[in-house]
């Protein structure tokens, strides 16, 4: 009998921790392979550097005073915009239009500007010339930025991928360097 009540115990006790805790289960899917337009590595600087298809942005770490990204509508669309905002005189600001969904009440000259944009990256495609959606659009002098660098991006992952980037290397004070690459023509 006194064999027996350790024996019931120990059973017990290993049913009860085989309860708890299952076996393991297959595990989970790789992840999708990584971004092929953007390539995002430390540096050896103490410098957050930008290089996109539409220019590059190079700042010291500790020159960064904020960095955001939110979203806003403007007519025709919306943008997605991160900002890096900086103990000078300057702001960096990166963004990604997409227009109006369909379905969605556009007025004529938003038709006209989207058909102006097709005819645009159609003729910069036939002479090698930079691309229409690489160009920052302002309506001079009504919303113009003083001291304010602008990079227009294709992709809004691409804007996910430089905002992750940027904020990184500011809060761990590790420099980075991050390059957006246009995808290649097929």
């Amino acid at each position: 009998m006194k064999l027996r009540l350790p024996a019931l115990l120990l059973t017990a006790f290993v049913i009860t921790a085989l309860a708890q805790n299952p076996p393991p289960q297959t595990p989970p899917p790789a992840a999708p392979p990584a971004n092929q337009r953007v390539n995002d590595a430390e540096n050896k600087l103490h410098f957050w550097d930008c290089i996109v298809p539409g220019g590059n942005y190079t700042i010291e770490l500790g020159k960064i005073s904020s960095v955001s990204i939110h979203e806003f509508n403007v007519t025709g669309g919306r943008v997605t915009e991160v900002n890096v905002d900086t103990l000078g005189s300057v702001c960096a600001r990166f963004y990604f239009m997409e227009p109006m969904k369909i379905g969605s009440t556009l007025s004529a000259s938003d038709v006209v500007k989207e058909r102006l944009v097709e005819v645009a990256d159609t003729v910069a495609e036939r002479t090698g010339t930079d691309k229409a959606w690489r160009k920052v659009q302002k309506d001079y002098p009504i919303a113009t930025h003083a001291h304010t660098v602008e990079f227009r991006l294709q992709f809004k992952e691409d804007l996910y991928s430089i905002h992750g980037s940027v904020k990184g290397a500011w809060m761990s004070g590790r420099g980075r360097t991050i390059k957006v690459v246009e995808p290649e023509q097929k």
